[in-house]
């Protein structure tokens, strides 16, 4: 426990990694607690009509970008930029790792028989790319050697 600590601490790949984990939580979290507001219950196969999914979804969505924005602007990248422009700039990386994920979900699903082996391909190629837009986009200049100066 000791070392994953100390790595946390020492890299920024990780600690990426890591508030991802949290962010995919407390997305999932938010949603399901929606269905539950709206009185279906997640394990007994319900039907949900459209809109539910859609608040449940959107409100995951919105909650995770949110809770990944903070996490990843104070604990991932330290950054110390301004933060409405950081924030902006989130949201475009954001919506360039969701629209990168549905082409390429429809791209490998195409050739790919298996559902669990393209989500899994497309989450790694678009955690990549997620975090290169934050550290090279989002919070650009403000990575750990910049901040200790």
């Amino acid at each position: 426990m000791e070392k994953f600590i100390k790595t946390l601490s020492e890299d920024e790949r990780v600690r990426f990694l890591f508030v991802g984990c949290l962010n995919t939580a407390v997305g999932i979290g938010v949603t399901f607690i929606v269905y539950l507001l709206f009185g279906y219950p997640l394990f007994e196969g319900a039907e949900i009509p459209p809109v539910v999914k859609f608040a449940a979804t959107l409100s995951g969505q919105i909650v995770g970008a949110v809770h990944s924005f903070i996490w990843n602007k104070f604990f991932t990248f330290k950054a110390r930029g301004n933060a409405g422009k950081e924030f902006l700039k989130f949201i475009v990386v954001c919506f360039v790792q969701y629209a990168a994920n549905y082409l390429l979900t429809l791209l490998f699903s195409s050739f790919i028989p298996f559902a669990w082996l393209y989500t899994v391909l497309v989450t790694a190629i678009c955690t990549v790319i997620s975090y290169f837009g934050h550290k090279f986009f989002s919070f650009k200049g403000n990575d750990e050697k910049e901040n200790e100066k």
